[in-house]
């Protein structure tokens, strides 16, 4: 945790912030990678990090605050790892130089692998060359084998290039790096009863908790059921499930949608009836085997107009981004049992591939489709809940004729860092309580 989360990050806001200390006979002029040393520089970018923090759903636990005024005071873990590995491949586009980001963007690319819970053997190998590449490129365009910058060099960077080894010999690092520890330290902690003896009584609870955990494993009827969906769900099988609010009536659908329900009957069913007037009964939210409730613009858009924080959902399905406008459910005609889950979704584009290629696949830029644009997708289809924050405009873009109206749209993808390690820590969402009463009729 402390080495991805916390050092490396430290290292980066470093360099760019030119903060690093600087020798008699070096020069911070010419140092072009810290293009946050003006305090105005820096002070606008935080401003920047704080505003991408309304895109970012309520799942992705500590939001981004603005590193200008709190990176000193209190920054959390969390917020490095969102802050650095999720909003700065966006952000960092067209400000920092072209080699400078390209080669920022390795780390990226390889830290996102080393914080699955799941690793996949073939992705170890690009993720340790990307990790090489980026230490050696680091000495060469940081360090540039100069005694005075030799304090550039961390020790961090050396750790960097055994994570990937650490992980085939021993397995992924959330197994047995401080975020596993930290948390049992924590909610070990909060059982102690006798603060006299405050150890002895710890090492009792813990003593008996390996004891209950045992028995759990031994006979898995023993083992906590798993809790219940609120009252009013649909249970859809395979960890998803429909939450309310729901509506109380059925209601008519816009023309964009009713060719949008159509035409996905048609393709799946081979359901095609020119006199059918399709109506539908709205349902706001989704759980997810990614332990996420994916919510919907059909709420969330009357909570945000309230000035409410937005947690709009923007899914992954699939190899695709969509914003989810409403769930609703289909029964399969003649079979009365076959209840299907289904979403309305307004889709954004495929990212760029000229930028995809540009920051070694870790800034995916869509568009945004328009709100005419509608689809019909199984919920099942829907992989997890992701941010897509408005892409900042380069200079040379700026400047381009209509520039504003062509890149207004414009979105690049955040991934909860680490999502299935969030899950096995136990950081999921309570699909039972909501602030708005969204569980109610």
């Amino acid at each position: 945790m402390h080495l991805i989360s916390l050092n490396l990050t430290d290292l980066i806001v470093s360099l760019l912030r030119g903060t690093i200390k600087c020798d008699d006979s070096d020069d911070k002029t010419t140092w072009n990678f810290a293009v946050f040393s003006g305090k105005k520089a820096w002070k606008r970018h935080g401003k920047l990090v704080a505003s991408c923090g309304r895109y970012l759903p309520g799942s992705f636990d500590r939001i981004p605050r603005d590193p200008a005024q709190k990176i000193s005071s209190g920054y959390k873990a969390w917020e490095f790892l969102l802050y650095v590995y999720g909003l700065l491949p966006g952000l960092l586009r067209g400000v920092l130089g072209e080699r400078y980001y390209r080669h920022f963007c390795l780390l990226v690319a390889a830290v996102r692998i080393l914080l699955q819970h799941r690793q996949h053997l073939r992705q170890l190998p690009d993720a340790q060359r990307w990790i090489v590449e980026y230490v050696e490129e680091y000495e060469n365009i940081y360090y540039q084998r100069r005694q005075e910058r030799l304090h550039f060099v961390r020790p961090s960077l050396h750790t960097l290039t055994h994570i990937v080894s650490e992980v085939i010999r021993i397995g992924p690092g959330s197994l047995h790096s401080q975020w596993t520890l930290e948390n049992y330290i924590g909610n070990i902690t909060r059982e102690i009863k006798q603060h006299v003896t405050p150890y002895a009584n710890v090492s009792e609870r813990a003593f008996r908790r390996c004891q209950v955990n045992a028995l759990k494993a031994t006979i898995p009827a023993f083992a906590d059921p798993d809790p219940p969906l609120p009252s009013g769900s649909i249970d859809l099988g395979n960890g998803y499930a429909l939450l309310r609010a729901r509506d109380r009536f059925e209601r008519g659908m816009t023309e964009a949608e009713e060719r949008a329900v159509r035409s996905f009957l048609s393709q799946h069913f081979g359901f095609n009836n020119p006199a059918w007037n399709p109506v539908v009964r709205r349902w706001a939210r989704l759980a997810i085997p990614s332990g996420q409730v994916a919510r919907s613009a059909w709420k969330e858009v009357d909570r945000e107009a309230r000035g409410k924080q937005p947690r709009r959902s923007r899914m992954l399905t699939g190899n695709r981004f969509a914003e989810v406008q409403y769930y609703f459910a289909f029964q399969t005609p003649g079979a009365r049992e076959d209840l299907k889950g289904l979403a309305m979704i307004a889709a954004f584009s495929a990212p760029d591939p000229a930028l995809m290629e540009y920051s070694n696949g870790t800034l995916l830029a869509c568009t945004h489709l328009g709100n005419d644009a509608r689809e019909v997708i199984f919920v099942k289809d829907i992989v997890s809940v992701v941010a897509m924050v408005p892409l900042p405009m380069t200079a040379a873009e700026a400047r381009e004729d209509g520039s504003a109206a062509r890149y207004a749209s414009r979105f690049f993808v955040v991934e909860k860092p680490g999502l299935d390690i969030a899950w096995f820590a136990g950081r999921v969402e309570n699909p039972g309580d909501d602030e708005d009463g969204f569980n109610r009729d």
